[in-house]
């Protein structure tokens, strides 16, 4: 499968203590390169600097996927840098959309260009879409509009988008709020992390997708196998 997942930034971050944080006037200021090769910095790839949990099972999920030969494309929306490819090195930074409201996310994210880029991002022919985002980076961008140019043939999931996504037939919002998390053993800031870890358990075991329901089944249940099944039977 040819997947992309659309990640975002966690305010946990993996830098050495010496390392010099920016914020984002520094950012908007100097820009990425220039902060990039600030001698203060340490930079490092945006997969190995965001150390927040979701992310963690994301990664590992990730690494799943690659293993059993699915082609996995992962970007984050960074809210100091706008749309991010994970092997992207970027330097410690403290900027995050919580305790903004609508409004001042979206003037940022249009100066980011956020939406521009997911929408280059969805026209390369992926099998399976994920947006695993919270609220507030869901309101970088339009996601309705963003659905309307994904290809028919094309399978997305989203989470707690129920009222936008059910018109569409490609398209799956799954719930994940603190019911879900409690039911999966773990936060609500993590359980998209951990559904993706559990579709990626699936298919390293040779599960094969072949409609909305199984990636669902997928993202929602651990893999058991029918051995442990029946032992349980018994």
């Amino acid at each position: 499968m040819n997947i992309l997942i659309i990640d975002q930034c966690s305010k946990a971050k993996e830098y050495r203590e010496e390392a010099r944080s920016f914020d984002a006037g520094d950012i908007d200021e100097h820009g990425l390169e220039t902060l990039r090769e600030h001698p203060e910095s340490l930079s490092k790839a945006a997969r190995k600097l965001y150390a927040g949990r979701q992310q963690q099972y994301i990664s590992d999920a990730v690494d799943q996927l690659r293993s059993v030969g699915d082609s996995v494309d992962r970007f984050f929306i960074s809210a100091g840098f706008g749309v991010i490819e994970e092997t992207e090195e970027l330097p410690p930074y403290d900027v995050t959309f919580a305790d903004h409201s609508a409004t001042e996310i979206r003037e940022r994210a249009n100066t980011l260009g956020i939406e521009d880029d997911i929408r280059n991002l969805i026209t390369d022919g992926y099998d399976l879409i994920f947006f695993a985002l919270g609220s507030d980076y869901y309101r970088s961008f339009d996601l309705q509009s963003i659905l309307e140019d994904v290809s028919p043939t094309t399978w997305v999931v989203c989470f707690n988008h129920e009222s936008i996504t059910d018109s569409y037939e490609n398209v799956v919002s799954l719930p994940a709020r603190t019911e879900e998390a409690k039911e999966q053993e773990t936060i609500v800031v993590a359980l998209k992390g951990r559904y993706l870890q559990h579709f990626a358990s699936h298919r390293s075991k040779g599960k094969e997708v072949t409609d909305l329901e199984d990636i669902e089944t997928f993202c929602t249940t651990e893999y058991t196998t029918q051995t442990s099944l029946d032992q349980i039977d018994e």
